[in-house]
């Protein structure tokens, strides 16, 4: 019975759609395309508008996007979404056994990072992420073979990486003809507190859950919170670092990105801290010297 709820679930999200802005999912219909684009979706004029400074970045009308060439193309769709140009190389001559458990032996090694970085890119605290997201939004992450990986760890690079509604998922792996995995994953319940993480290479596909154990403690610390400078700061162009951190062949390199970030984050939250405190004490001696006297003549 909680599977066909499940279902029905994802049924109903495959007719909806995202703001592309504060991310509340809404029917198709009721959302507005951006008229230049003809891309992005809002849920409001508010919305699109407060968007824009992001979006203008690849809001490009559709006759435009047809006279580009390729390279410019390749850089547009990199710059919205983090894929990489696809290398040229040999065709594979792996059997599909073989080619899992390849993707399975180097997601084995890469694990730690990509659940990190998964979480970190969907930046719970923040007030301006959904309530709800972690059971709407998957993270996307795809590899590409690498040209010339330094041993058999290292045999892939990351294609791109990307926050994706399910109705988007739906409709990915219905054009990967991947059944199978859609039909599995339409059994998985939707969690508010767990990161769902799909692994995509060519037509393998691994599924990784994050669950987040103090996802009501990061809510709450949306609000005024110094700590909530270091989860922004973590989530901060989270695609490239994400790319610097495959790119580095160190699946240790998370952990020091963690603190290098963290601790950048960290002094300058106790600068701002200490910053308020002294215009605080400012604005009590101004106050006091502007009291008139109450001394009699």
């Amino acid at each position: 019975m909680a599977t066909v709820e499940v279902s029905r679930e994802l049924k109903s999200l495959s007719k909806k759609s995202y703001c592309h802005k504060c991310q509340v999912t809404k029917r198709v219909s009721e959302l507005k395309l951006c008229s230049r684009c003809q891309s992005a979706k809002y849920c409001s004029q508010a919305c699109q508008k407060a968007h824009w400074k992001i979006h203008k970045a690849y809001c490009k009308p559709l006759e435009e996007v047809k006279l580009e060439t390729v390279d410019e193309a390749w850089k547009n769709v990199f710059k919205s979404h983090g894929h990489k140009r696809t290398n040229v190389l040999e065709p594979i001559t792996e059997t599909l056994e073989q080619q899992s458990d390849r993707l399975q032996a180097w997601t084995d090694k890469w694990k730690p990072t990509i659940l990190n970085w998964a979480f970190w890119a969907m930046n719970i605290p923040s007030s301006s992420t959904p309530e709800d997201k972690l059971s709407k939004f998957t993270f996307m992450f795809e590899l590409q073979r690498r040209a010339n990986p330094p041993t058999s760890e290292h045999y892939f690079e990351m294609h791109g990486a990307e926050i994706m509604h399910a109705s988007e998922v739906i409709l990915l792996l219905d054009h990967m003809k991947r059944v199978d995995i859609l039909e599995e994953w339409r059994k998985i319940p939707r969690r508010k507190d767990t990161i769902q993480i799909m692994i995509v290479w060519k037509g393998h596909i691994i599924y990784l859950e994050r669950l987040v154990p103090n996802f009501k403690d990061l809510r709450k610390k949306a609000r005024n919170d110094p700590v909530l400078l270091g989860y922004d700061a973590l989530e901060k162009n989270w695609v490239e670092e994400l790319r610097k951190a495959i790119d580095s062949t160190d699946p240790e390199y998370h952990q020091k990105f963690y603190t290098r970030t963290w601790g950048q984050a960290a002094a300058e939250a106790s600068f701002m801290s200490g910053l308020i405190a002294m215009r605080s004490v400012m604005d009590e001696i101004r106050a006091r010297e502007d009291q008139p006297s109450s001394e009699v003549d």
